[in-house]
């Protein structure tokens, strides 16, 4: 009986973690915020020469974060998307080479992010 009480819950777990993959779409590129997205994201080299110091700017912040990726299209975050990326930049002394991979829900030229993780 405990068996097979084990093999259901197991199998329960595996099953709600293949419906939370469903629909998670994984995007990688350059953490950049929108503001110096919008002005600058067409210079070569600039998203990875692109800084902590800036991405903490008051105006960077405000307009919010997305990742610019290898293809130049820029995704931009939800509003828990630019809370992660505030916390993740704060949380480390990086300064260049934001290169990131960040995952969720894409809709659009949006992301409702649910994880954003640093590159190595």
């Amino acid at each position: 009986m405990k068996q097979l009480v084990m093999m259901l819950v197991i199998g329960l777990v595996a099953a709600g973690a293949a419906y939370a993959a469903q629909g998670q779409d994984t995007v990688s590129g350059y953490l950049i915020d929108l503001r110096c997205a919008a002005q600058h994201a067409g210079e070569a080299d600039f998203a990875a020469t692109h800084n902590k110091e800036c991405l903490l700017m008051d105006k960077c912040v405000k307009s919010g974060y997305g990742v610019l990726t290898t293809d130049n299209k820029l995704v931009k975050f939800d509003n828990q998307g630019n809370r992660e990326a505030l916390k993740l930049i704060k949380a480390t002394d990086k300064d260049k080479d934001w290169k990131v991979t960040v995952t969720g829900k894409v809709t659009g030229e949006q992301i409702a992010v649910t994880s954003i993780a640093l590159q190595q």
